[in-house]
């Protein structure tokens, strides 16, 4: 059922309160091909779209509670998929991983703490600790000539020392999609240890690992380390459904998991969205095969991606992709700002995500490309940028 001619399939979502395409197309009339924000223009699956129209049925939509069904399929998905063993305690419910990882800084921080962040690294990060009054503690990754990232833990050390209180840790990375190894992580965990750094891991895309890759979840090795960690992720990702703001927090430590409830109850989050419980008890009990299917389709759009840059593009460097739909390319080569790259990108009508949204100095020359569309408009992606930078060049 789930072909490559269902995710080949062209999606109108023009004009249906899509941040990717409306707004984007608000800012500048002339973005004809948006693969900017990280959702993915492909349907969801057919069990989600079926189970959501029969709830939809039903004419309340009143407070909501989350059900002994929808966490038993959430916790079978985890074990199926990633060998993680979980319990209903461990678990609570989020809006989305953001509001958990802002109620974090607010439950195990204080004002003018430092938390380590590793750019290039998403930028909700950044406003999660700065807008709560805290420091960020940056430790970059290092980058290898063929644009691979590696951690510098070196550097966390440095940053631990100095009083680091919390870490966030991207894991896959976003944007540079690694996917961080036993080993590394085993390495972090001894540092933070040694420290009782607490650990906050957004895990958002542990779904999208490409072969040979495997996924280490941080509660996977937490215990035996001796880190305290708590790991948020959301089937939004996953299957496509960021607009139904439904997410998790797991953690081995009640009271850990208890301090962060009370945060987001204080907040006034205290009640779930019915369709993103319905939408994500949907998926993970029957989605599998559209995860499987879509991962092969993505893949091979990060191979027809990696080849147009290879023959429009000498002299940029596309990192590679262990994990996420989300291409980091390297445009230095060209001398140009990110400001003035997404200038150029825009008039040649491609939306881009700035490199300067992941650090203002690691992300410098650097524009990331969402990947999760028809291989049609990957094509078209890697023409627009091509066409961009000829402007530079016959200059």
């Amino acid at each position: 059922m789930y072909d490559r001619s269902f995710f080949d399939h062209p999606v109108d979502r023009r004009g249906t309160a899509c941040e990717k395409w409306d707004s984007a197309m608000a800012r500048d009339p002339r973005v004809t091909n948006p693969m900017w924000v990280a959702d993915m223009d492909f349907r969801c699956p057919d069990e989600v779209v079926n189970a959501l129209r029969e709830r939809a049925a039903h004419p309340i939509y009143g407070y909501t509670e989350q059900t002994e069904s929808a966490v038993a399929a959430m916790l079978a998905f985890m074990e199926r998929r990633h060998g993680l063993k979980l319990t209903p305690s461990e678990q609570i419910m989020l809006p989305c991983v953001v509001s958990g990882l802002k109620a974090a800084v607010l439950a195990f921080t204080q004002p003018g703490d430092r938390i380590i962040v590793q750019p290039p690294v998403y930028g909700p990060f950044y406003a999660s600790v700065r807008d709560n009054g805290r420091e960020a503690a940056e430790c970059p990754l290092k980058r290898d000539e063929a644009g691979r990232y590696t951690m510098d833990l070196e550097s966390v050390k440095d940053a631990c020392r100095a009083g680091a209180r919390m870490m966030f840790l991207c894991s896959p990375h976003n944007p540079v999609g690694r996917v961080w190894s036993r080993e590394e992580l085993k390495a972090l965990f001894a540092v933070l240890a040694r420290y009782d750094v607490l650990l906050v891991s957004d895990e958002i895309h542990e779904d999208f690992v490409y072969r040979p890759g495997v996924f280490v979840p941080a509660l996977d090795l937490a215990v035996e380390a001796g880190v305290r960690a708590i790991s948020m992720t959301s089937a939004s990702k996953t299957f496509n459904l960021a607009g139904l703001q439904q997410a998790t927090a797991f953690c081995r430590d009640r009271a850990l998991l208890d301090r962060l409830e009370k945060t987001l109850r204080d907040a006034g989050v205290v009640s779930g969205n019915i369709f993103g419980m319905t939408a994500t008890e949907a998926a993970f009990s029957h989605g599998d095969a559209w995860l499987d299917a879509m991962l092969d389709y993505v893949a091979e759009g990060y191979a027809i991606f990696r080849q147009e840059v290879e023959t429009r593009l000498p002299g940029a460097v596309l990192t590679p992709l262990e994990a996420t739909y989300l291409g980091w390319l390297d445009l230095r080569a060209w001398g140009l700002t990110t400001a003035q790259l997404m200038e150029r990108t825009r008039a040649a009508g491609v939306e881009l995500t700035p490199g300067t949204f992941f650090g203002a100095v690691a992300g410098e020359g650097f524009l990331r490309v969402n990947l999760a569309c028809p291989h049609e408009r990957v094509r078209l992606a890697a023409e627009q940028i091509e066409r961009a930078l000829k402007q530079q060049d016959e200059k």
